[in-house]
């Protein structure tokens, strides 16, 4: 967040008149902004562990089935179909974590109750001791900081000792709040997987290559020995033949008297 953000959203919801605390609306708008910023991260989390999960399907499949290419690819497919059918609700839910997230800001959590009162006492405290040196800065100070825009440009801004604090408490807060949710979706996003994906594909995937693969009409097909390993057991005939070929001559040339 920018002091830009910060700035323009406390002063969008006191409106035109000042507000005796820090506003709430605002931390609520910024809070909701930066939730909304973890979308596109878990979203992602799920799509990697999509593509764990096929090429483990594809390992699995390579190890146990090399003897049978069609039986192989078939058991890869529905498989795969199968994991894929169930990457739509993982994604809803992860979604839906996030937007219930975003629809209620919780500030009665807890954590955050306790994180609320560290940093507003904290706060006060500095206000205190500014207060008692008043002779240092007046409530109608103002107060400089500058910050670079995205087209590189310097950008003054100029704040009241009050904007500052404003500013600077709501900034700790959305911090504090953000830290819990993050927390929260670390654990609920790992379980929306293992119960969305990895559950449902252990739960389903018997049924399901019982229904695709076990027919009367398919064995013959399925069965079919790949080209490479026909031509392997071919060789290794071969080299049995000639090895018993060898044994038996070995034995004969034992079986000649000596002289």
């Amino acid at each position: 967040l920018t002091l830009s953000d910060l700035r323009h959203t406390i002063r969008n919801s006191m409106g035109t008149k000042p507000s005796l605390f820090v506003p709430e609306i605002a931390f609520e708008v910024l809070s909701k902004r930066q939730i909304g910023l973890l979308r596109d991260l878990c979203l992602r989390v799920v799509d990697l562990s999509y593509d764990e999960l096929a090429n483990t399907i594809s390992m699995v499949c390579s190890q146990h089935f090399e003897r049978f290419d069609k039986l192989k690819d078939e058991v890869m497919l529905t498989s795969i179909n199968l994991l894929t059918e169930s990457l739509v609700p993982t994604r809803q839910m992860v979604e839906n974590l996030l937007a219930i997230e975003q629809t209620y800001i919780n500030t009665n959590h807890p954590d955050f109750l306790f994180r609320y009162r560290a940093v507003s006492d904290r706060f006060r405290d500095n206000g205190a001791s500014s207060h008692d040196n008043a002779a240092s800065a007046s409530r109608s100070s103002i107060c400089d900081r500058r910050e670079v825009s995205d087209s590189g440009k310097e950008i003054d801004y100029k704040l009241t000792a009050r904007e500052r604090e404003e500013v600077q408490m709501i900034e700790q807060l959305i911090i504090q709040y953000f830290t819990i949710i993050r927390k929260q979706l670390q654990d609920s996003i790992p379980k929306t997987i293992m119960h969305f994906m990895v559950s449902a594909l252990i739960k389903n995937i018997s049924s399901e290559l019982i229904s695709h693969l076990y027919m009367e009409n398919k064995f013959e097909k399925l069965l079919q020995e790949s080209e490479f390993i026909a031509l392997k057991r071919q060789r290794a005939s071969q080299m049995l033949a000639a090895l018993n070929d060898a044994h038996k001559i070995l034995s004969n040339l034992r079986d000649i008297p000596s002289f």
